[in-house]
């Protein structure tokens, strides 16, 4: 089944060199109120997801006078997002993964650990309880081989990813197996900020890893659902000390996946040019996830000189790639987006969401037309923010 889909997969025609989108007017998804402050905060930027003609978001924000979580959802032609509450008393860092029919998954921190349940129009089923500490929770669902999810708790003085099948059964989710660790070796430094994706091969993991005294990526990646490769080093920032003799090496952090066509992409914040920031860089792979190519920086060099934040990618079956950020480059944040292009490059960035005040935090998904979907925080200048969602159509030039 999976080497059937894979050569599916090949055969899809890549994105044309001149492809972006076009995007119609933003739709308000949460409004600003004031002392409510919005988050999306998902970890590998998983707050946004399509499946079948529904689009589901996951966020944050403290209406209650507590952190809640919160799950809105519409159907495509919809101009309204229908929201629902979940969680257990304070509830952070919720993230999603499209199922198949309008159905999604859900994972989220609360009072209780860490808990995982599916979503659709209906709203959200009974919670499954999955750790009793941790946070930053990851979904990926893959049609073959069904849900994983995967965290990080605490292990004495460290955090350590942790991950475990789940089985998708009517309105609810059961365990196959007892949650283990993503890497077998006790950890020498912390692990955080897990990312999940599918692909035809089958589903990787990657995460931010600090064993070398610095921040860098690693991944494992499992062909058949229970059994996964040996953790090993993603990204290829310098290790050694920094410029201007601080650290042991530069940082790299907050790794996002997604697969298109028949690859897989990674994508992180690198700040291997020490002066000037974080950049956004991202790896291809072309085995599945087992093997990575070189580091290649996403941003264009009008964004070289400033900081980039909250990298988020997005694929399809089309082969179709798009990476979004927000960055000051105009001096104010804007969300930015750029597209991988056939010569192995990256398209020139454009912005999607501009103008006054700051837009920042995006969040993006590409659905199989090739429509892509983004939100972002809008925050005006007296600091009230609210959530903006809008879809843009694939055009050619």
């Amino acid at each position: 089944m999976r080497r059937a889909l894979a050569a599916l997969l090949l055969a899809l025609p890549a994105l044309s060199a001149t492809a972006q989108w076009q995007f119609g007017t933003p739709v308000e998804v949460a409004p600003a109120r004031p002392g409510v402050f919005h988050h999306l905060d998902a970890s590998g930027r998983q707050a946004l997801a399509v499946s079948g003609d529904q689009v589901a978001l996951v966020w944050e924000d403290n209406r209650s006078g507590q952190p809640g979580c919160w799950l809105g959802i519409k159907p495509r032609g919809g101009d309204r997002f229908r929201e629902s509450g979940f969680g257990r008393g304070e509830c952070f860092g919720p993230g999603i993964a499209a199922l198949d029919g309008g159905r999604f998954a859900l994972i989220w921190e609360d009072a209780d650990g860490v808990a995982a349940a599916l979503a659709g129009p209906e709203g959200v089923g009974p919670a499954r309880r999955l750790a009793p500490e941790g946070g930053q929770g990851a979904l990926a669902w893959h049609p073959g081989l069904g849900l994983v999810a995967a965290w990080s708790q605490p292990e004495g003085r460290r955090q350590r990813i942790h991950r475990v099948p789940l089985a998708v059964e009517g309105g609810g989710l059961r365990r196959l197996a007892a949650a283990e660790p993503a890497d077998p070796a006790p950890p020498a430094d912390d692990q955080l900020h897990p990312a999940l994706a599918a692909h035809a091969a089958g589903v990787t993991l990657a995460w931010e890893d600090r064993r070398l005294g610095h921040t860098v990526i690693y991944a494992s990646t499992s062909r058949d659902g229970s059994s996964w490769s040996p953790a090993a080093r993603l990204s290829r920032n310098p290790t050694g000390r920094a410029q201007n003799d601080l650290g042991r090496g530069t940082g790299a952090m907050r790794p996002a996946l997604a697969a298109f066509g028949a690859r897989l992409a990674a994508v992180w914040l690198d700040k291997r040019d020490f002066l000037s920031g974080y950049d956004v860089y991202a790896a291809l792979s072309d085995d599945g996830g087992m093997t990575f190519g070189p580091d290649l920086k996403a941003q264009d060099s009008f964004g070289d000189a400033i900081a980039q934040w909250h990298a988020a990618v997005a694929g399809n079956a089309r082969g179709e790639l798009a990476i979004a950020w927000d960055d000051e480059r105009d001096g104010t944040a804007d969300v930015w987006l750029t597209w991988r292009l056939p010569d192995g490059g990256y398209a020139d960035n454009r912005a999607p969401a501009a103008g006054p005040g700051s837009q920042t935090d995006p969040v993006v998904a590409l659905d199989a037309a090739g429509d892509l979907h983004l939100a972002w925080i809008e925050r005006d200048a007296a600091g009230a923010s609210r959530l903006r969602y809008a879809v843009g159509r694939r055009k050619v030039e």
